[in-house]
């Protein structure tokens, strides 16, 4: 579960704005390149945020390490920078989506490896063009809620831990906890809504992503995401992860996230071990899409062709929508399937991929609800839009199960996915790039979870009660939120009730 899942509740309270300072645009394009240049701010501050998990507290290389340092690339341009001929544009739409799904996947990943592949992704070496790390991923809680700041950025390659694969989640042979870890790099289009946000670093304004107020919170067009999945699984766990890309990272020497979670810190110790890569997600914003968005994931197949790593990489599909009107049951036959992935129109499946790899003796047995696209080490319960698209601040669980309505009606995808649709459906919508998923959100991160995270993790350091750094306006808005969720709660139980007189009780 996420931080700040167990604050999310089903109240309905007021959304708190973000007032820019700027003057109101008078183009009628609200969103255009010339608009957000005009609003954007360029009195912003640069070069503040850390790289790595305690750095300099304690989480710096040990005096004998002799290998690279990461340092995440954050000089966010100030000036909206101009729209390359990205080679997806080439690719036609229909309905939504592209003609060649499969192409257009392809052109993802040829763009998002373009000079990073030879610089190992040091990305900041990259002589085609720029690249960007988010920031605030150094201290992360995205897993061990009970740990802060544990899962934070390790110091070789910057990736941060993400995700935790029980025994047999990869193949009968795997019969220990694996852990993913993965960074995610970001084009410059991207870079100037994330500098946007983080103008001040000091008082970031999540509502700046797109500067012009009057318009939806979205990133320019043209913003993409590329993101490596590493995993500590090896070739005897996992056969086909076989000549598979090796990185050495600061990672757990503990394996299970049990054991690391009982406490105490020390359990969590790190030191440098092998990770190798097993997915990558790619991630675009066209406004040809239904939602503004397309996400897309290849796998890796050992046993694929191709003279390295990077080209036996496989897609297993692109998604641009969620297909909100199909139910589980509608797109499958049973919890386990088989499921008919023809129902669900608003993405592309490589069903070959999808059996290549399920066949025994590995398990990638699974895409996301309902047959939705998901990535082998993603939430089978989930879909990649479905996650996404839950992006903001304050964050709310991503998936029904982790909500407490979910937890009320104590739904369980494992065993019964077919039920409480009316709930489950809630997470598969198409909510439109830039708007907030629930209104228990303050401000829409635009399908953007690495921004959302960061900017929890921020609220987490820098809101606390004893924080001795000025408080920024975030933390002022973040307590009045508290306070009006809790006031809401409260009416829930009282509301009708009379108290003295015939008056009624008003919640505390």
């Amino acid at each position: 579960m996420k931080l700040f899942a167990r604050l999310s509740v089903v109240a309905v309270v007021g959304i708190l704005g973000y007032a820019s300072e700027a003057l109101l645009p008078t183009s009628a394009a609200a969103t255009s390149d010339a608009v957000r240049n005009t609003l954007a701010r360029k009195d912003c501050k640069r070069g503040t945020f850390k790289d790595y998990y305690l750095q300099g507290e304690g989480g710096d290389p040990p005096a004998d390490y002799k290998g690279r340092v990461y340092k995440l690339s954050q000089d966010y341009p100030t000036e909206l920078p101009a729209k390359e001929a990205y080679p997806w544009l080439k690719i036609p739409f229909k309905d939504g989506g592209p003609v060649d799904p499969a192409a257009y996947l392809r052109a993802l990943l040829e763009y998002g490896l373009e000079g990073n592949v030879a610089v190992d992704f040091y990305v900041e070496d990259n002589k085609t063009r720029k690249w960007y790390g988010s920031p605030w991923m150094d201290w992360n809680t995205e897993v061990a809620s009970d740990w802060p700041g544990t899962d934070g950025r390790e110091f070789v390659h910057g990736l941060t831990h993400e995700f935790d694969s029980a025994g047999n989640t990869f193949g009968e042979k795997q019969l220990e906890f694996v852990d993913t870890w993965a960074q995610a790099y970001v084009n410059d289009r991207y870079a100037f809504a994330l500098g946007q946000v983080y103008c001040d670093p000091d008082d970031p304004k999540p509502g700046a992503l797109n500067p012009d107020p009057t318009g939806l919170n979205t990133m320019p067009d043209g913003a993409f995401v590329i993101k490596l999945l590493f995993s500590t699984v090896t070739e005897a766990e996992l056969p086909t992860v076989k000549g598979a890309l090796e990185w050495d990272a600061d990672i757990f020497v503990n394996k299970s996230p049990h054991f690391r979670n009982e406490g105490p810190l020390s359990r969590y110790e790190r030191r440098i071990g092998k990770v190798r890569l097993i997915q990558i997600d790619l991630q675009v914003r066209d406004e040809r899409s239904t939602t503004g968005w397309l996400l897309g994931t290849y796998g890796y197949d050992g046993n694929a062709k191709g003279e390295t790593p990077w080209a036996r990489m496989t897609p297993l599909g692109l998604q641009w929508g969620n297909n909100p009107k199909v139910t589980f049951a509608e797109s499958c036959k049973g919890p386990n399937g088989p499921c008919d992935y023809d129902k669900l129109t608003e993405q592309w499946i490589n069903r070959q991929a999808v059996k290549d790899l399920a066949t025994p003796p590995l398990s990638f047995n699974h895409l996301g609800f309902g047959g939705r696209l998901a990535g082998p080490v993603d939430n089978p319960k989930s879909s990649c839009m479905g996650c996404h698209q839950t992006a903001g601040f304050p964050m709310v669980p991503i998936l029904a199960e982790f909500a407490p309505n979910g937890s009320v009606l104590k739904l369980d995808a494992e065993k019964q996915p077919e039920t409480a649709q009316g709930l489950r459906m809630t997470y598969f919508g198409n909510v439109p790039g830039g708007s907030v998923f629930s209104d228990t959100q303050l401000y829409s991160s635009d399908y953007s979870l690495q921004l959302a995270m960061g900017l929890q993790n921020f609220a987490s350091r820098r809101c606390a009660k004893d924080a001795t750094l000025p408080r920024p306006m975030l933390c002022v808005q973040l307590a009045e939120w508290v306070r009006l969720q809790q006031k809401a709660i409260g009416a829930v139980q009282v509301f009708g009730t009379p108290g003295v007189g015939g008056a009624p009780i008003k919640p505390e």
